[in-house]
Parts: structure tokens; sequence; C-alpha cells
């Protein structure tokens, strides 16, 4: 995963809703089919909640320290050791600055579902989502080198004038040497093999989820429904080799299994409960080999093993019904991703294993409020023509770990037909 976007996939920007009109735990009649069509609108992304809660800037700073430099095939950086090689203390004291690099992006995802009444009592239901994201890269260089430090050095040895001439041009005519924001291109296209930084924008579909929904019990105050279904790995999984792209899939299979209810306080207010056990299945796939834990990126890519942690959904919310065509919900969802796990096939990047896994355990806690106009109360008892339902959803997160922070928006139409 690379240190900057690749962050965002790990936005779960999708879980299919259900298919029930009201309550949640209510199905479709048999065979009546339901069209869903949801948009979703994320607020510019520019920051995550990394492994301590704490809001943390999408940012990545490069040091060019002796230690990198000496990594470096550039012209630039030979002729500076080789001039410095006989004094090895003003060769292991250069620093040619910092570079940082930091990222926005917006997603927008439109949504198409379609369930149908199997039984009275059992749905089948899939959706798949439609992404498109555009992310915005800048880099800057808020520390410059450290000429005169290396000059005041060579400038120490008071007995050879080699070293004092050597001294005295690099703090004239050091800047003749300086590094510029081409080189930062140079040294990420062609030291780490990735494609040029810069602006991104794509779009296509994300993973498809179908699943059947079984509503096993049914009383005048309460009903207890449950689902069960899969992810299909249908979206692009993001590309190793750019560091600013966005994954809209994970790559591979999900199954999943969802219980929950409703309890009906009053004929007007009602509370849903439920979660959602998801197993992610393991797959293999070509990962960026990090020089270590503290330098993410890396200039060699190997295929790993990648079995993704196993998530936890926790959903809880009230219905206030107004009347028969206004309905006002509030909710709080609890999503968690366990920690992933990577086996290196060809054995030799085995160190790279728990490098690849930290930090990978993810958690939200997310605020709902939406208002939903419905015409199907109406419908049932036959003062409209049509059942359809309309839904206004605002998305908080009030706190996470290891994710990407961002509220969204959402416009869900239904119709029943």
């Amino acid at each position: 995963m690379n240190p900057i976007s690749k962050l965002l996939s790990a936005a779960a920007l999708l879980t299919f809703s259900t298919f029930a009109q009201a309550q949640y735990y209510k199905t479709l009649p048999k065979g009546v089919r339901s069209l869903d069509l949801r948009n979703i609108k994320t607020t510019t992304i520019s920051s995550s909640y990394n492994h301590s809660e704490s809001e943390a800037a999408y940012s990545y700073d490069i040091e060019l320290d002796s230690e990198t430099l000496k990594s470096i095939d550039n012209d630039i950086i030979e002729t500076i050791y080789e001039i410095l090689s006989p004094y090895p203390d003003a060769a292991n004291a250069i620093n040619l600055g910092k570079y940082h690099l930091d990222a926005r992006a917006n997603m927008e995802v439109d949504v198409f579902g379609f369930g149908y009444g199997v039984t009275n009592k059992l749905t089948a239901y899939f959706g798949i989502p439609f992404h498109t994201a555009r992310v915005k890269m800048n880099y800057s260089r808020p520390k410059g080198n450290n000429y005169d430090q290396v000059a005041q050095i060579l400038q120490n040895y008071t007995s050879d004038d080699i070293a004092q001439g050597i001294g005295k041009n690099i703090e004239t005519y050091g800047q003749n040497l300086d590094i510029d924001g081409a080189f930062l291109q140079n040294l990420v296209v062609n030291h780490f093999n990735y494609e040029e930084l810069g602006d991104w924008e794509g779009s296509g579909p994300g993973d498809t989820e179908f699943g059947l929904m079984y509503n096993f019990l049914t009383t005048d105050k309460y009903g207890l429904l449950l689902s069960v279904g899969g992810n299909a790995p249908t979206g692009r999984v993001d590309d190793p080799d750019i560091l600013q792209d966005v994954g809209f899939g994970d790559g591979q299979w999900d199954a999943f299994v969802e219980f929950g209810g409703s309890y009906l306080a009053t004929s007007s207010f009602y509370v849903n409960s439920w979660f959602r056990y998801t197993y992610q299945f393991a797959a293999d796939k070509d990962k960026r080999v990090p020089y270590s834990a503290d330098v993410f990126i890396g200039d060699e890519t190997a295929t790993f093993n990648e079995k993704l942690g196993n998530r936890l959904l926790y959903h809880f919310s009230t219905d206030y019904v107004v009347n028969d065509w206004i309905t006002l919900n509030t909710a709080y969802e609890y999503d968690y991703i366990g920690e992933a796990r990577y086996r290196a096939l060809d054995g030799r990047n085995a160190y790279a294993e728990s490098i690849l896994a930290s930090n990978t355990e993810a958690v939200q806690h997310n605020f709902r409020t939406s208002i939903i106009l419905s015409s199907v109360g109406s419908f049932q008892k036959g003062n409209f023509l049509l059942p359809a339902s309309l839904r206004f959803t605002y998305q908080q997160m009030m706190e996470g770990r290891n994710t990407a922070k961002y509220d969204r928006y959402e416009l869900q139409y239904r119709m029943f037909f």
C-alpha cells in the first residue's frame, strides 16, 4: 500500500442498505421487484485517522539525507560525493533537503441495485457501484540543502588547502548543484520506478454485492431478519506503480452474514439494530516492497498472498414516522476491520510481511441522519398510484483509526413494481 492515496481505498464508501420497505426486517412481497438508484458524494478527503486515532493529513516526506542519497543514481549526486570522498564527515553530513507530498481526493459513487421477492419472506438482491475519483497531488520543499554546514566542516580542515578550497566553492557556488522540483519526478520515476506524480482521475465499477434476505419472524411489535451473501471482486484494485491512484475494489471475494431486527415502540416510533460479519478471502496481489517500517515506498514489486482483516459492521437507528409520507431517521454505525496478513510468495521479502500488515486494523464511528419521503404507505391504502421512496442522508465520521477522514451525502431513489 502506498503511503499517500492508497489509504483512501480503505475508506469503505459503500455498504448496501437493505431492500426492506420500512422496518429493517421487512422483505419484498412475492413477485415484487425493487430498483434502487443511489448517489454518494464525499467531502474532500485530505486526511486520515492514524493508529493513535489522531487526525493527520495525507502527506509524505522524502528526506534526502546521506543514507538516501547514496542509494540514488543521479549525476549531480555522484559529482558531489566524488568531490567529498576524501572527507567522509562532510559527505555523511550532507542533506539536499526535504520534499513534502500531499494529496486531496473527492469520490462519487453511483449505485444500481435490484431486488426480487422470491417469497413473501425471502428476497434476493444484487447491487453494483460505479466510482469516480479525483486526486490532486501537490509537492513542495519545506527544507533546503545544508551546503553551508558542509562548507563549514570542510573549512575546519585548517591545514588542508584542498578542503578549504572545496568548502569555499561549495559556499559560493553550491546552489548551482541544487536540486529543483524536476528532481523529485526523476527520483520517483527513475529510481523508485513509479509513474509520474500529478493529478489522477479514474472511474469504473466497484465490487458487486449479492445476497438473500430471510424474514424468519414477524409479530405485531417486532421482527427479525437474517441475510447471507457475498462480494465479487469486480472493481479495479490500486496500481502499485502509481502513488496517487485509488482502488475501487479490494481484489478478493467476501462472504457475509447479517442479522438484526426492528421493534415498534409506538405506531410512529421504532428502533432498528443489526450487525454484519464479513469474511474476506485471501488472494495473491502485487505490492511494493517497502524499504523499512519508516520508509514505506520501495523500488521493487513482489507478489504477496494478502488476507485482509475480517469486518464487523454494527448499526443502530431510530425512525420517527411523521405521517404516511415522511419519516425521520437517525443512526449510529460502528465499522471494524481486523489486521491484514501478508505472505511473500518468493520467500525473499519475508521481512516486508509485518511492515505491510502494520496499521491495517481500522475503525470508524459514524453518525447518520436521514429524511425519507415515501409513497408506499399511501399506495398500500389505495391513495397513491405508484410505490416509491426518496431518501436524503448525511453521514459524519465522528472518530476512527487507520481510516480516511470524510463525511458523505447520499440521495437514494427506490421504486417497486
